[in-house]
């Protein structure tokens, strides 16, 4: 072999270079074998100095071809070699859904060998029905409903969601979780301590929208607010659309509300700004008061 022709070796897979020895050659060039790239300078000439320069390169491995998808394609088209970290992503064509995972990547199960994070995906057309709730509304609102899309749910006034609030088109062409149901709104009976309803047939466990009922407390007892107390003196409460009630009574003993009465009267004083060695004087009165409620209450129940 004349002085100057240039040698091709090729990385073999025990490592070696072939053919390998002395090679009679100032340059030589390097190629791979399939399933590796070359890392470094494919060609390299021998120097005065005995040395090859640039340095020898090395064979890394890399990944095949990722898989090809049929009505689709990867964006790794034209590349020829796909070393360890490369990710190709998926398309598909015109009105069909990608099913599965959007992007694959070269990567190492045994860190040895490389090979591709996963399967590629398919191409499909999936459409689900379009979804209908009775008494219900569905956002947004679309012509189709194609895999992947999300819709949001919500009941007419006197009715309530049940089941999930959202919903999506999954790859079977189903929505998931199923579609929810709208119920008509129902209040649970209402309950409230030293008090009753006025008409005790009106007693059931659930109650429809609007339905309105009357309560009345106890003997010796007496409402803490005057703000739903009819002329009558009963308390009214109404069922909402969201199956709550409107404010529900409470009662306290008629002392006991008399007291608070007396607390509050205190309290507006001291806000009005009035000097505190008139507060204390009142303070003391009132003390000397509740004294004496308490002291009658205890009679009144001796007697009874």
């Amino acid at each position: 072999m004349p002085l100057g022709a240039t040698t091709t070796v090729r990385c073999m897979s025990n490592g070696r270079w072939y053919p390998h020895g002395h090679l009679p050659a100032s340059q030589v060039e390097f190629r791979c074998d399939p399933g590796y790239v070359l890392k470094g300078s494919e060609r390299t000439q021998c120097s005065a100095d005995g040395t090859w320069r640039p340095p020898v390169p090395y064979c890394d491995k890399v990944c095949g071809p990722p898989p090809k998808i049929a009505n689709g394609q990867h964006s790794g088209l034209g590349t020829k070699q796909f070393p360890y970290g490369t990710e190709v992503k998926y398309t598909c064509l015109e009105g069909l859904s990608l099913i599965g995972a959007e992007s694959i990547y070269c990567t190492s199960d045994d860190g040895e060998n490389l090979v591709w994070s996963g399967p590629a995906p398919e191409c499909k057309v999936v459409r689900c029905p379009r979804p209908t709730v009775s008494r219900g509304k569905i956002t947004p609102q679309k012509f189709s409903f194609p895999y992947g899309v999300t819709v949001s749910f919500s009941c007419d006034e006197g009715f309530v969601l049940h089941g999930a609030a959202e919903s999506q088109c999954v790859a079977d062409g189903t929505w998931n979780p199923p579609l929810p149901t709208c119920q008509p709104a129902l209040c649970p009976q209402p309950q409230g301590a030293y008090g009753r309803l006025k008409n005790p047939l009106d007693t059931k466990m659930w109650y429809q929208t609007n339905e309105t009922l009357t309560f009345e407390c106890f003997h010796g007892y007496q409402f803490t607010e005057n703000r739903n107390i009819s002329s009558e003196g009963s308390w009214t409460a109404t069922c909402l659309p969201d199956g709550n009630w409107t404010a529900l009574p409470k009662c306290k003993k008629e002392v006991d509300a008399e007291i608070c009465e007396e607390v509050h009267y205190i309290q507006s004083v001291f806000d009005c700004g009035v000097p505190i060695a008139e507060v204390k004087t009142l303070l003391e009165i009132q003390k000397l008061f509740l004294e004496i409620k308490k002291l009658k209450a205890e009679l009144e129940n001796r007697k009874h």
